[in-house]
């Protein structure tokens, strides 16, 4: 484990990536909140992910290539979390979450508060600890991917009107019913694993967000995967299996088949969604996963040492 301490003297300058569209709060808003919590320890500079079609993530790289930042934050959902840390792999720069999102699931993981002061705090004091990142198809992801009835509903629910997590929550119950597990073969460093699923998911961090802890027992730099495999069950079953993923005791499922790897190939009968990181994207057959250790400087809590 490789901490680095990081004080108010290091931290002179910070570039803050807001997405306006993350959470409740205007954007002018947040940043006025920003300067506000900063106190003067340390000097904001904005940056606006103002539309889809902006490549925020390029955008970020090319900030960093022109400007010396002691620290790069995203403030906004795991969306905005994913593409501000893609271009910081590798480059040494901490990198931060102010959490604005639905599912937040990142920042969770990392034990920092939803309250907006508090994890300006964790900016300006907390330690920095080497996280890794994980790809599926050369894609990276930071949380969490997979496919099956979760990668189904984030489709649905992304093409849907209204948004939030009562939406969500609907669109859950109302597939539920309908969903059929389906067949996946599964090489995993190099063994090969044929299975029925009803969802299979490829754990970097712990949760999806939310505190929906699909695999509780995953160490985000530990260089491994953690394959979490749903296998088909009877509906009388799934209050338990809720109950178990809000708990902590997924892994305790009889339902449910885990292991660690740092090489997973999916094979499926045909082009599907996928999700990474709470965004869902359609991807063929083959899906490859690799992971990358020690390549992104999270910072976080001074006291959160154990990942």
């Amino acid at each position: 484990m490789i901490i680095f301490v990081i004080n108010n003297e290091q931290l002179k300058k910070i570039l803050f990536v807001i997405n306006p569209k993350a959470g409740v709060k205007a954007r002018i808003n947040i940043a006025e909140s920003i300067n506000k919590w900063l106190d003067g320890k340390a000097l904001a500079e904005f940056l606006y992910w103002e539309n889809a079609s902006f490549d925020i993530s390029k955008a970020v790289t090319e900030k960093i290539k022109k400007e010396n930042f002691d620290a790069v934050v995203a403030v906004g959902g795991d969306g905005t979390v994913n593409n501000v840390a893609r271009a910081l792999i590798n480059t040494n720069i901490p990198f931060g979450i102010l959490p604005l999102g639905s599912g937040n699931g990142l920042a969770r993981h990392l034990k920092i508060s939803m309250n907006l002061q508090k994890a300006i705090n964790v900016i300006i004091d907390g330690n920095a600890k080497l996280i890794d990142y994980c790809t599926i198809n050369n894609v990276q992801f930071f949380c969490t991917s997979g496919v099956g009835f979760d990668a189904h509903i984030g489709q649905l629910f992304a093409n849907s009107i209204k948004r939030g997590f009562k939406t969500y929550t609907k669109i859950v119950f109302s597939e539920f019913k309908k969903y059929k597990a389906e067949k996946y073969k599964i090489i995993a460093d190099g063994k090969e694993i044929n299975t029925e699923a009803f969802l299979i998911t490829i754990a970097n961090a712990n949760q999806y967000g939310n505190n929906a802890f699909i695999s509780p027992l995953s160490n985000i730099s530990d260089g491994l995967m953690d394959v979490v495999i749903l296998k088909p069950f009877n509906l009388i079953y799934s209050p338990l299996i809720v109950s178990r993923l809000f708990l902590k005791k997924m892994h305790n499922s009889k339902f449910v088949q885990t292991f660690k790897a740092k090489n997973v190939i999916i094979y499926r009968d045909e082009q599907k969604p996928i999700h990474f990181d709470g965004e869902p994207y359609i991807m063929g057959k083959e899906l490859i996963f690799k992971i990358f250790r020690n390549s992104l400087k999270a910072i976080i809590p001074k006291k959160y040492v154990f990942l």
